[in-house]
């Protein structure tokens, strides 16, 4: 890998590097591993889901790192609009153990790199 095909960013790895060569099968025995890890029963509408973020990871990270949740966030709502949106979206992974939202479980669960700004850090400590 050089540095034209891969920008790295404060020792992460860009999610194009992480997704490029997953294959859908790879993608949901991670997933069905991990989720029966955390006890967790993963659905078809699950999946569906998770190979889409994929598929986006792969069409649009080629050039940029990609590691803003936000955008991807977006991406998702738009996608799945037709069945509700982010209220579709957080019923479907809010429940899965130990996470928290839909970026977090999904790259969990697909055993992908974590994302900047997936978590609210607060605006620190006031006195």
């Amino acid at each position: 890998m050089n540095n034209s095909e891969s920008v790295i960013h404060d020792g992460e790895i860009p999610i194009y590097d992480a997704v490029r060569y997953l294959t859908r099968e790879e993608v949901e025995e991670t997933v069905r591993k991990n989720a029966a890890a955390m006890n967790f029963a993963v659905t078809d509408e699950h999946m569906n889901v998770i190979h889409s973020l994929i598929e986006h990871y792969k069409q649009d990270c080629k050039a940029r790192d990609c590691l803003a949740a936000h955008e991807h966030m977006r991406f998702l709502e738009e996608a799945y609009e037709f069945k509700g949106g982010s209220k579709y979206l957080y019923m479907l992974f809010d429940a899965v153990p130990g996470t928290r939202g839909v970026l977090v479980p999904i790259h969990e669960l697909a055993g992908l790199p974590s994302l900047r700004l997936d978590t609210d850090k607060g605006f620190g400590t006031s006195f």
